[in-house]
């Protein structure tokens, strides 16, 4: 029977949406005797329990729940990337289901397929729209995280994304930041900072520092022009004229004469080492970069890089982006909502720990009440005395929306899939954009037929 079983889930696991480990974990949990559903039934226990996949958020919630008066009944939990799966598990066999659950923005769609009354999560629209939450926080950070008008997460972070630039080099060039404030404008600027040379030799030089590899920094693009993958709708619109317009003009950075940009190296460090040593000009960094090129940085970069707000691609446009992102999800279960609520709020919306969270990591909240505080204002000796946090809260209302749908998990794959292929220059941006709306259409088909269209809100 369990052969048979096997045989089955073998066929089916590609179309199967958590993916392949849960379904294969559930059906061995069924073979071997059901055990999952004796577990089911078992009463909860009293305490609350929130999964984590990021150790920095494990050790800010527990020292956030420190003076809590439920502390010792509230169990944080950092399970790593392996949470994922394990919460997809979870989710399909109603057994040890937490409370709380963090879910990153590039894994969150796989748990979003199907009506909207069968996602496994707590539509929280109507508490974040009665207790005002959407007007105290940068309203667009709330798209990543709906589907068909509901909300079903609360986002931890903004992630507004900035150029970290080396001021000596520009003036080198005669260049001042001010005067350069459109793409076409940044383009020139590498362009003549360029120097030939192949990459880890003393002498080579390059404007920007882009991935030939993964996609993520033109999405930041297109996401700045106002484009996306998916509409607010669910629709697909990567291959819209728009897209291909960007991506054409990524692709132009590295084949210009000069260039204007060069593939990013191996590791952030690295990056950071060039930037330190003048050959790159700028780097493309969200919130979170500034923490850590402070953290491991510091050495190399302090006092030797400030920040500017994204050029934009026309005058009086949008001046930064974003990437990446965090969410709070309340699982449906047996566990009683309102305390889970309370305590994801106690979590997310305290004012003292995002204050302490942007000192510490540079990661800016979605909630603008925590603005004023004056840590956001303080001069910092590594950006040469610039009062970066005042520049990030003003880009912060500038994030764009990105739309949230159940196929970002596959959109990530194919766009990645086909990316190197562009850059080389073997695939046109139009026709590799066209593929990746193709396949994206035919897995929505492939689940509408299944009954898994997403119901109206």
């Amino acid at each position: 029977m369990l052969r048979s079983i096997v045989q089955m889930t073998r066929q089916r696991m590609d179309d199967f949406p958590p993916g392949r480990v849960p379904l294969l974990l559930l059906l061995l949990a069924a073979a071997s005797g059901s055990a999952v559903l004796v577990r089911s039934v078992l009463p909860r226990e009293v305490g609350l329990t929130v999964w984590t996949f990021v150790h920095l958020h494990s050790e800010e919630f527990r020292h956030r729940l420190a003076d809590h008066p439920d502390a010792d009944t509230i169990q944080v939990q950092n399970l790593g990337t392996a949470m994922f799966d394990r919460l997809a598990l979870a989710l399909m066999t109603q057994t040890e289901l937490p409370d709380l659950v963090e879910v990153e923005q590039s894994v969150i769609g796989r748990f979003l397929r199907g009506p909207v009354q069968h996602i496994p999560f707590v539509d929280l629209t109507g508490r974040i729209r009665q207790e005002g939450w959407d007007r105290r926080c940068v309203a667009a950070r709330f798209a990543r995280y709906t589907v068909a008008g509901r909300i079903f997460g609360v986002p931890h972070d903004l992630h507004p994304m900035v150029l970290v630039y080396c001021p000596d080099a520009l003036a080198s060039l005669g260049y001042r930041p001010e005067d350069l404030t459109t793409w076409s404008d940044w383009v020139r600027a590498a362009q003549a900072f360029y120097r030939p040379g192949p990459l880890g030799t003393p002498h080579w030089r390059r404007g920007l520092a882009l991935s030939t590899v993964e996609g993520y920094t033109f999405l930041s693009l297109l996401w700045q022009r106002g484009g996306d993958v998916f509409d607010a709708d669910g629709n697909v619109i990567i291959d819209s004229d728009l897209a291909v317009d960007t991506l054409e003009f990524y692709v132009s950075l590295f084949r210009l004469d000069p260039p204007a940009a060069g593939p990013a190296l191996s590791s952030t460090i690295e990056d950071f080492s060039a930037l330190a040593q003048g050959q790159f000009l700028a780097i493309l960094a969200a919130d979170w970069m500034l923490g850590t090129m402070q953290l491991d940085a510091r050495s190399l970069l302090e006092g030797r890089v400030r920040c500017r707000p994204l050029p934009v691609w026309e005058p009086g446009g949008r001046r930064t982006s974003t990437v990446g992102g965090t969410a709070m999800f309340i699982p449906k279960s047996h566990a009683n909502v309102d305390r889970a609520w309370e305590l994801l709020k106690h979590l997310y919306f305290d004012r003292q720990s995002l204050v302490r969270r942007f000192q510490a990591h540079s990661i800016v909240p979605p909630l603008t009440d925590a603005f004023d505080d004056p840590a956001f204002h303080e001069e910092i000796a590594f950006f040469q005395g610039q009062r970066v946090g005042e520049l990030l809260i003003e880009l912060a209302r500038e994030v764009p929306p990105v739309n949230g749908s159940p196929y970002a998990p596959e959109a990530y794959k194919f766009l990645d899939a086909v990316f190197p292929d562009v850059v080389a220059g073997r695939r046109s941006p139009r026709a590799a954009l066209d593929e990746v709306a193709r396949r994206l259409r035919e897995v929505i088909a492939r689940d509408q037929r299944a009954g898994l269209k997403p119901a109206d809100g």
